[in-house]
C-alpha cells in the first residue's frame, strides 16, 4: 500500500459504514450510534477527495469509488431516519421522496443510458455535500423544516443540473464543475 491508495482507502470505508449504519439503525436502534457512524461516513466523504488531489492520486476508479460511497451513504441514512426517526418521516415523506427521487433519479438514468453513474462532482453538489449533513443535524435537534425544504429544493436543482449535464454531452468527461462548463466543452452550434 502506497499513500496514494489512501483516499481510495477512505472512500471504501464509506462503503463499509453504509451497513453498519443500517444494522445499528435496525438492530438496537440506536440513536447516537447511528449518527456517529454517519459523521464517520461524511468526515471520509469530505477528506477523500481532497487528499487525492493533493496526493497527485486522482482516478476515475476514485471517482467512481466516491459516487457509489455517496449512494450507499444517502440509501444507508435514509434507511435508519426511517427507523429512528418515524415522526419527521411520517410529516416530511414528499420533501424525503423529492429528494431521494432527484438523488437516485439522475443515477439510474446514467446506468440505464451509459451503463455507469454520471458522477460529475458539480460544485453544486460539493456545496450540498457540506449543506445536507449540516441541516439534517442541526433539524433532528429541533432546527427549523424549512431549512430542509430549502436544501431538498437545492438538491433537486443540482440533480436537475447533473441531468442537464448529462444530455450535453454525449459520452462521460469525469468531472464537471457546473452545466456551463459541460457547454463550453460541447462547442457552440453542436
Amino acid at each position: 500500500m502506497t499513500r496514494k491508495d489512501i483516499p481510495n482507502l477512505l472512500t471504501l470505508s464509506r462503503l463499509a459504514l453504509a451497513p453498519a449504519m443500517v444494522l445499528v439503525a435496525w438492530g438496537p436502534g440506536s440513536r447516537s450510534w447511528f449518527l456517529g457512524l454517519l459523521a464517520l461516513g461524511l468526515l471520509t466523504d469530505g477528506l477523500d477527495g481532497g487528499l487525492a488531489r493533493r496526493l497527485e492520486a486522482q482516478s476515475d476508479l476514485g471517482r467512481r469509488l466516491d459516487s457509489w460511497g455517496d449512494y450507499a451513504l444517502m440509501a444507508a441514512f435514509a434507511a435508519g431516519l426511517s427507523r429512528l426517526w418515524p415522526e419527521f418521516v411520517r410529516v416530511e415523506w414528499r420533501w424525503i421522496t423529492a429528494g431521494l427521487v432527484a438523488f437516485y433519479g439522475v443515477v439510474i438514468w446514467g446506468l440505464l443510458r451509459r451503463g455507469r453513474a454520471p458522477g460529475y462532482h458539480t460544485w453544486f453538489c460539493k456545496a450540498l455535500a457540506v449543506a445536507l449533513p449540516l441541516v439534517m443535524a442541526t433539524l433532528l435537534a429541533g432546527a427549523p423544516v424549512a431549512w430542509f425544504h430549502a436544501v431538498v429544493t437545492l438538491q433537486v436543482l443540482a440533480c436537475a443540473e447533473e441531468f442537464a449535464i448529462a444530455v450535453l454531452l454525449p459520452e462521460h468527461h469525469g468531472e464537471m464543475p457546473s452545466v456551463w462548463h459541460a457547454w463550453r466543452r460541447r462547442g457552440p452550434g453542436k
